[in-house]
């Protein structure tokens, strides 16, 4: 007993002894004007029981009374919160070295997706070598537009998915999904010179299902990483719940690697000089004599760097895609008005959308893959098909609820019933 009451004042002693090392940091970072001022905090807890759920309609409440750029303490963690197209384009272009940094959340550490990781490295050659050699060969221009034929080809098939699944508009579609299966041919063809699913890709789906839950919840304010005595505890199951779903995407990704590599024995390992090179062949070919870089990289560092490709580049696309037709079809006065421009635009249904087109659609405005793929998938659907929303529900029933993660993903998927357009 007399252990047991030890231990408890031990305990209480370390907290407040921690509680007042926070506190002092607190002040003295807000005294030397190292962070944007913000609203006042409490002691431990700094501001988390200020913010409401979810989080990003507090801030927004909060910016108005404090400013487009402010600091938030959730526990012993500084947060700066911009909330100003304005402010964030003067700290990306002008202050970008200072935010290359970043916290790296409890729930993203783990076994798996750090060895190599362009999304959890800290700044410095590591991830400028890896920044670099992104930029360079996966998202320079000239192999972008050298691939306006597989972006079109990718939206082609996507709009025959849809129809094929809507039975002639008789049947719902879970329209998301086909958004992902889009984006993911797409970031295949780039890494792997092919497509890799279809909708009936068990692989597919178990991906979308694994890579979804890996943002939902490495994206989940963790109290973990607000009061950092308690990271041993995992309180929330954060981190279990996260590695849990990373490793299985990460396997499936690892799969695709796999079946690349072992075709290419078979093939003697000869390289075809006239074909052009794809993101894997740059990185099994990757060869530095940097400081600080490493000579080649591991199969575990080309597993995580695909692995990130694919989510990264699937998960926003489908999210953004999915918001944007579910807001079309919440506001059908905007939908009709956006699909008469199309339909008057480009001509018959016996046509259709091209990226030279959408220059001259300014309903429909468009980074530079994000620029070439988000305008023509979707004006794609709205061109090829009209929209009707499952189940009988109206437009302005519709559950337009959000869903926290890393992105801010819909609460309940959109399906609708696709009719394609036979004309006027």
């Amino acid at each position: 007993m007399d252990y047991e009451i030890l231990g408890i004042t031990i305990a209480l002693l370390a907290w407040v002894a921690w509680a007042m090392v926070i506190d002092r940091r607190h002040r003295r970072l807000e005294e030397l004007g190292q962070l944007p001022p913000g609203p006042r905090w409490w002691p431990v807890v700094g501001n988390i029981f200020q913010l409401g759920w979810p989080p990003h309609e507090s801030f927004a409440k909060l910016s108005r009374k404090h400013g487009p750029i402010m600091t938030l303490w959730l526990g012993s963690m500084s947060t700066v919160v911009i909330s100003s197209s304005e402010v964030a384009r003067e700290m990306f272009k002008n202050h970008d070295v200072v935010l290359a940094g970043r916290k790296i959340y409890e729930a993203m550490k783990g076994d798996y997706g750090n060895e190599g990781s362009l999304i959890t490295a800290q700044y410095g050659p590591h991830w400028r070598m890896l920044r670099r050699l992104s930029t360079t060969e996966f998202f320079v221009t000239s192999r972008l537009d050298a691939m306006r034929g597989v972006r079109s080809r990718c939206i082609d098939r996507m709009v025959q998915f849809v129809e094929d699944a809507g039975a002639g508009g008789t049947k719902s579609v879970d329209v998301g999904r086909f958004f992902f299966l889009m984006a993911f041919n797409l970031i295949g063809n780039l890494m792997f010179s092919k497509d890799l699913l279809d909708p009936k890709s068990q692989r597919g789906a178990k991906f979308f299902y694994h890579a979804g839950k890996v943002m939902e919840f490495a994206g989940k304010p963790n109290v973990a990483d607000f009061l950092p005595l308690l990271r041993w505890l995992d309180p929330q199951g954060l981190r279990r719940k996260t590695q849990f779903h990373v490793e299985r995407a990460f396997q499936i990704a690892g799969g695709f690697i796999k079946e690349r590599t072992e075709s290419s024995e078979e093939n003697g390992g000869c390289y075809d000089e006239e074909k052009r090179k794809d993101f894997l062949d740059v990185l099994l070919e990757f060869r530095s004599d940097g400081v600080d870089e490493p000579a080649t990289f591991s199969s575990r560092t080309i597993n995580v760097i695909v692995f990130e490709m694919f989510t990264a580049g699937t998960d926003t696309t489908t999210s953004t895609l999915e918001w944007a037709m579910a807001e079309l079809l919440h506001n059908p006065e905007k939908l009709r008005k956006v699909q008469d421009e199309l339909r008057t635009t480009i001509g018959g249904p016996s046509k259709k959308l091209e990226e030279k087109d959408i220059e001259n659609l300014p309903m429909c405005p468009a980074l530079p893959l994000a620029s070439r793929v988000l305008p023509l998938a979707l004006g794609s659907l709205l061109y090829s098909f009209d929209w009707v929303l499952a189940d009988g529900v109206k437009a302005e029933d519709m559950d337009m609820s959000e869903r926290m993660g890393i992105t801010l993903r819909k609460s309940v998927p959109l399906k609708a019933i696709p009719i394609p357009y036979k004309g006027y």
